[in-house]
C-alpha cells in the first residue's frame, strides 16, 4: 500500500511537472547567465559584420575591423572568465567553458588572417573559412547555452513544485520523500 501511494504521488508530481505552465520570462531573467547567453548570440552578429567590412573593397576598413575584432575578443574573453563591464559573469559550467576555450584558442590563431584578407584579395577565401569555422562553433556554444537554461527552467519547475507540495502539506507526522512515515 505504501508503494502504491509512493508511486501516485511521484506519477502526479511527474505529470504536473509536464503540464505545469512555468513563467518563462520571469525564470529566464533569474537565469544568472542571461547577458552572456545575449552575448554569445551577438557574436554571430559580429561575424557577419566582420565579413561584410572584408568584402567592402571600395573603402579602407581596416580601423573598423580592429574595432571589431578587439570587441569580439573582449566578449569572448568575458564569456569565459567574466567581465564587469560587459557584465558578463562567465561559466563555470564544463562543457560552457570548454567550447568557449575552443572559441578562443581558433580566434587567437587565426584572426590576423582577417587583416591580410583588407589588404589583400588572396587571403579572402581564407577570412571567410575561419569566420565560418568561428560561425559554426559559436552555434554551437549558443545551443548549449539554450540546453542549459532548458535544465535551469526544469530545475526552478521542480523545485517550486517541491516546494508547494511540502508547504500544503500541514502534517506534524515526519515525512520522507513523498510518503508519510508513521
Amino acid at each position: 500500500m505504501k508503494n502504491i501511494k509512493s508511486l501516485v504521488a511521484f506519477a502526479l508530481l511527474l505529470i504536473t511537472s509536464i503540464s505545469a505552465n512555468a513563467n518563462d520570462y520571469a525564470l529566464l531573467s533569474s537565469y544568472p547567465l542571461l547577458n552572456d547567453m545575449k552575448m554569445a548570440k551577438k557574436q554571430q552578429v559580429l561575424l557577419s559584420t566582420m565579413q561584410s567590412t572584408i568584402a567592402d573593397h571600395k573603402n579602407n576598413n581596416k580601423n573598423k575591423l580592429a574595432q571589431l575584432k578587439n570587441q569580439f575578443t573582449e566578449v569572448i574573453q568575458g564569456l569565459s572568465e567574466g567581465d564587469q563591464n560587459l557584465n558578463l559573469h562567465g561559466t563555470k559550467l564544463v562543457i560552457l567553458k570548454n567550447k568557449i576555450k575552443t572559441i578562443e584558442l581558433l580566434w587567437n590563431q587565426e584572426k590576423n588572417i582577417l587583416d591580410s584578407a583588407v589588404n589583400n584579395r588572396l587571403y579572402e577565401e581564407e577570412a571567410y573559412s575561419t569566420i565560418k569555422k568561428l560561425s559554426q562553433n559559436l552555434n554551437t556554444l549558443n545551443n548549449l547555452y539554450s540546453k542549459s537554461y532548458a535544465r535551469y527552467k526544469q530545475n526552478s519547475i521542480m523545485k517550486s513544485l517541491v516546494k508547494s507540495y511540502m508547504n500544503n502539506n500541514t502534517t506534524t507526522e515526519p515525512r520522507y520523500a513523498f510518503s508519510t512515515v508513521r
